[in-house]
């Protein structure tokens, strides 16, 4: 069994932890797991990221037993972790298939500053098609493709290994390749077209 499979039970302690709603001795055990695990810190700073877009002073309290059963049971359901677009399901049934520039909602891949945004998912034939948008100074782990991954610079810059791309600048990488580290030096909104069997490395 993976890392990642064995802490998919731990997501809501995360999510309650970054919610300052764990009791004391709970949160330091969790705490120091995180400290050696590194999915799960994944998923603590991104519920913290998440957390810290509410208004201060919001009065945190514990939730009623029923109604937290009911949130855990919510966070179990939906997907996390740095690759959100293995779970997404098929976009269409051979209708046209529209998304507006309002439309969609962007998730966070438990990577600091790393959002994505689903376009287009047809797992039949291992494809999706999404928007990435990445904060300055942000970056994404190296990994090997599980098929072509087409990408192309909307804006700002990214670099990868020793390539610089600029909006406007387009980039296939072919099936078993191996990217390095992905970074941002100002930030950058990228279309990618990829599989969702891309394998994380390292």
């Amino acid at each position: 069994m993976t890392r990642e499979a064995s802490c998919n039970g731990l997501v809501e302690l995360a999510a309650l932890c970054a919610a300052g709603a764990l009791p004391p001795e709970e949160a330091r055990d969790f705490e120091e797991h995180v400290r050696r695990c590194k999915a799960c810190e994944m998923q603590l700073r991104s519920f913290r990221e998440l957390a810290a877009v509410l208004p201060e002073g919001l009065p945190w309290q514990r939730p009623p037993a029923a109604l937290r059963q009911e949130l855990l049971a919510a966070v179990r359901r939906e997907p996390q972790g740095p690759q959100v677009w293995k779970f997404w399901k098929s976009s269409s049934a051979g209708e046209l298939h529209v998304v507006r520039r309002d439309e969609g909602r962007w998730e966070p891949v438990g990577l600091p500053g790393v959002w994505v945004k689903q376009l287009y998912a047809d797992p039949e034939r291992d494809s999706v098609t999404m928007l990435v948008r990445m904060d300055p100074g942000s970056q994404y782990p190296p990994h090997r493709h599980g098929g072509p991954e087409q990408c192309l610079v909307l804006e700002g810059d990214l670099r990868v290994g020793d390539v610089v791309l600029h909006a406007g600048d387009f980039q296939c990488a072919p099936f078993r390749s191996m990217h390095e580290v992905s970074r941002t030096d100002n930030g950058c909104l990228l279309l990618i077209v990829c599989s969702q069997h891309d394998e994380l490395l390292g």
